[in-house]
């Protein structure tokens, strides 16, 4: 067996990405989505289907909606760290699963090209977990709902060493939410923005398979930033009163980038410090994250897979990071 993180191919990463996204789509457990594919080839003279319509777009963008996400489990208090960090992780992976699948439901995305659906997921899925935590915790001032059987206070978050100020940030987030009454519209507009708009700044080869992929990608985000015009503009406000209210909600895309660079930093943290093990999926997303990103430095393990790698997901410190098929639950782990 051989290692599935990035770490060990950072030197062909195009071909170790590719079978990443093929171990990410096909993981065979229940309710986990098929492949991931490129866009299917065809003739130049085919014509290009009809463009929806700004609200047609955003129904198909609201039937795409992963579905609720439960932990499953008793979380006894008073709570550890421990308990915060593994539940945390636990939940996490789970909706990596259907963050994939809601992905290829977006329309135009498995359009784009194989690297540029897989950059776009690395890029931004802690991001697309933040915008849908703050959505659930829009009603509940003062919580954060990770999900219907797991909300955590302040307190309650901060047993776990450096959460306080990402939780901080989150709460504010969500009052913000709370405060420009935010429309369940206006709310999948933004999470797709965020995922089609995730990897604008990395450098890509010039090819001409990228750059039409590229081409298509800016296309769909228009017209998701149309849908998101029509949105405000049907809710019956002024001119000046929608560009305001637009404005106000491109602005916590960039609050959400922000405390998302904080959640991602503090999760390398935990994981380095071996405070929790990552479940497969999410070792996977947090790897890709770290080398797309110029803010953590590079490991020195790129060139070949430490022993403290492999002692780090070792069983006695947590799921492996091999897919090897498993029985138990019906679940999959990563062996290669």
């Amino acid at each position: 067996p051989t290692y599935c993180s990035i770490r060990k191919e950072r030197g062909s990463y195009r071909n170790t990405v590719v079978k990443r996204v093929t171990r990410l789509s096909s993981q065979g457990r229940v309710g986990r989505p098929k492949v991931l594919t490129g866009p299917a080839e065809s003739p130049v003279t085919e014509p290009l289907p009809p463009a929806l319509t700004p609200e047609q777009l955003i129904e198909r963008i609201m039937e795409a909606e992963p579905p609720v996400i439960y932990l499953m489990k008793d979380m006894k208090r008073p709570l550890t760290e421990a308990d915060v960090m593994m539940s945390l992780t636990n939940l996490a992976d789970k909706e990596l699963v259907h963050m994939i699948s809601w992905a290829k439901k977006i329309p135009g995305f498995v359009d784009l090209c194989l690297l540029d659906q897989v950059h776009l997921l690395e890029c931004c899925w802690l991001e697309v977990l933040m915008i849908g935590l703050m959505w659930r915790s829009v009603d509940h001032p003062g919580k954060l709902i990770f999900s219907p059987d797991l909300s955590l206070s302040r307190e309650e978050g901060s047993c776990v060493q450096g959460f306080a100020e990402i939780f901080d940030m989150l709460i504010a987030a969500t009052s913000r939410v709370r405060e420009l009454k935010l429309k369940r519209e206006e709310y999948v507009c933004l999470k797709a923005m965020i995922l089609l708009n995730s990897n604008m700044c990395l450098s890509s080869s010039e090819g001409s398979d990228e750059l039409q992929s590229r081409s298509k990608l800016l296309r769909l985000l228009d017209s998701v930033t149309d849908a998101l015009v029509w949105a405000i503009a049907k809710s019956g406000l002024t001119f000046r009163q929608q560009y305001t209210r637009l404005a106000h909600l491109l602005m916590l895309l960039s609050h959400i980038r922000h405390v998302s660079n904080k959640g991602m930093d503090h999760l390398h943290c935990m994981k380095m410090k071996n405070m929790v093990p990552l479940y497969d999926l999410l070792l996977e997303m947090l790897d890709a994250h770290i080398v797309h990103s110029s803010r953590l430095p590079r490991r020195p393990s790129q060139q070949e897979p430490s022993d403290q790698s492999a002692s780090s997901h070792s069983p006695a410190s947590g799921p492996s990071n091999t897919w090897t098929p498993s029985s138990a639950g019906g679940e999959a782990q990563y062996s290669d």
